[in-house]
């Protein structure tokens, strides 16, 4: 079963959040027992918060400072005296209003803020000009998350004519990379040209292989055809039959392996890589949890995950796997990587947004956080991407999460880095960067940039991109987390997001076309979540196959 639905309800929403008639949250939390806390779902939303401004003395002359805006829970700029426009009925004006005032006094957070706002448009057609001159703003007073929104849209020629080279070199300057690391056109141009050179003289040498391939195959195929013809009833030619038979079979395959690698051959590299230098072996540790995860001298920090799985949902179809596929990741995350975890299961849309306001107020700056999701997902006509929770109804105000507000939570996440993992149909929806990921390293390495190691990172791997998922494999779990399991479990290096979404590509494919479907995992950047180019580390602390 495809973890695909698309109700024509669903074409016809297409502005908002869902409206909620169930004023209270209380999940099922397996690992971590039951939250204490119960509230209205409006006030754990995302707003925009014009907060009161302090009361200031000068001499003997008492003044109100200017307000200060804050991206925060709508309960809790209540409950600091602050202003905010309720989160399902906020525009473009109204957002504005909170913060232009700010980035007009040259602010950088307010000033991204104020691009994102254009960017999104919100209740109207996005302002990529507008948007464009904001980020710029923002990048000009030292803001690294405005700089990779500048890169993401001169790479996409959005609000200006498409730049490559000069959104790479963005992207490495918000990296730290600067000076004579940064590559001007003429180079960038001389590179590509070189590595085309070398893959066209690589082309040609492979198709006249081919040929020759070819030509062996027709006259092994000739010889075998006309030996049948002649001697098929002789068993003096047996053994010649046989040895043709063997030729050809040995031709054909090497026909075939130069096909393979001729379509490997990429017909434009213009891409941007990073040095890869020896690999890190990882300590092995004892397989008890610690509070600060470490390997090779370098501190890796506390990890947190959230697993969610959404099996036997009450309106749509039921799935297979998602309950096997969440308690097996929660169980290797937590006995290999030491994780702490919280798992939900067949979770309501208030236990869902719940536990990611709980978990949000318990990291810190140095954590990373790892949200995995098994179930449903959907997209609207305007390709707005959601997460279908257990009491998911096929109506136009059905409760479902949109992947712009799990994005604005992760923005409001202080920690280092957060990987998603979504199992689910339109998973990469969740992202607002325009094609996949492809840079970084794909394991932690000696000499990498320390950025990776001390920038924000955002990401979303996806288990099929912007496509239908498959739900099962036959082992009990669904095609990618069959495929996650088998990585995560036998992995003995400190891999990024990068290399995880490498070790899945292979696998997922070939199970899914077994299947006769085409699935491929996809890594995204989740820039509006605050993405500053950092990487997401996976450190494995126990022998492979424990979890």
């Amino acid at each position: 079963m495809s973890r695909f639905f698309v109700p024509l309800a669903w074409l016809l929403w297409v502005a908002g959040t869902p409206s909620l008639a169930d004023e209270s949250w209380q999940p099922y939390v397996s690992s971590d027992g039951a939250m204490a806390a119960v509230q209205p779902i409006d006030s754990m939303m995302v707003v925009d918060c014009l907060l009161p401004g302090q009361m200031r003395r000068s001499g003997a002359m008492s003044y109100m400072g200017p307000r200060l805006p804050v991206k925060t829970t709508a309960q809790l700029c209540s409950m600091r005296g602050g202003e905010y426009v309720a989160y399902d009925r906020a525009t473009i004006k109204s957002s504005l209003a909170v913060w232009m005032e700010k980035a007009k006094a040259g602010d950088a957070t307010a000033q991204f803020y104020v691009g994102q706002i254009y960017e999104k448009g919100m209740d109207s057609a996005p302002d990529y000009e507008s948007a464009a001159t904001w980020y710029r703003k923002a990048a000009e007073s030292g803001s690294n998350e405005a700089k990779l929104s500048l890169a993401a849209m001169m790479e996409a020629g959005r609000g200006m004519a498409a730049d490559a080279t000069a959104a790479v070199n963005l992207y490495r300057e918000a990296m730290g990379i600067k000076g004579n690391e940064l590559i001007s056109k003429d180079e960038a141009d001389s590179r590509v040209a070189e590595v085309e050179r070398q893959n066209a003289q690589l082309r040609s040498e492979l198709a006249m292989q081919r040929a020759e391939a070819q030509t062996a195959v027709t006259r092994l195929e000739g010889e075998v055809a006309s030996l049948k013809a002649a001697n098929a009833s002789q068993k003096r030619d047996t053994r010649k039959m046989a040895a043709l038979e063997k030729s050809l079979r040995d031709a054909m395959q090497q026909r075939d392996e130069v096909e393979r690698k001729l379509a490997a051959v990429p017909a434009s590299t213009a891409q941007d890589t990073v040095a890869q230098t020896r690999s890190v072996v990882v300590p092995l540790v004892s397989e008890s949890r610690a509070l600060q995860v470490a390997a090779d001298g370098v501190k890796f920090g506390r990890y947190h995950a959230l697993i969610i799985g959404v099996q036997n949902y009450l309106s749509y179809d039921p799935l297979k796997t998602p309950i096997s596929d969440a308690k097996a990741i929660a169980n290797v995350l937590e006995n290999r990587y030491g994780f702490e975890t919280t798992t939900l299961l067949d979770a309501d849309f208030s236990s869902i947004v719940g536990s990611i306001v709980q978990l949000s107020s318990k990291i810190g700056p140095e954590d990373n956080v790892l949200i995995y999701f098994a179930g449903h997902g959907v997209i609207n006509a305007e390709q707005r991407g959601f997460w279908l929770p257990l009491d998911a109804r096929q109506s136009e105000r059905s409760p479902a999460l949109p992947n712009e507000t799990l994005a604005e939570f992760l923005a409001m996440f202080k920690a280092r880095s957060v990987l998603v993992i979504a199992d689910s149909c339109f998973g990469s929806a969740l992202s607002g960067s325009v094609g996949s990921y492809t840079g970084g390293p794909a394991e932690y390495a000696d000499g990498i940039p320390g950025g990776y190691l001390s920038r924000k990172a955002r990401y979303v791997l996806s288990s099929g991109g912007m496509s239908p998922v498959l739900d099962q494999a036959g082992d009990g779990h669904s095609v990618f987390a069959s495929a996650l399991l088998q990585v995560l479990r036998n992995n003995t290096r400190i891999l990024t997001q990068t290399g995880l979404e490498k070790a899945l590509v292979g696998p997922v494919r070939e199970s899914s076309q077994q299947l006769g479907m085409q699935q491929t995992p996809d890594l995204m950047k989740i820039r509006e979540a605050g993405d500053a180019g950092g990487a997401f580390f996976l450190v494995p602390r126990s022998e492979p196959g424990k979890g």
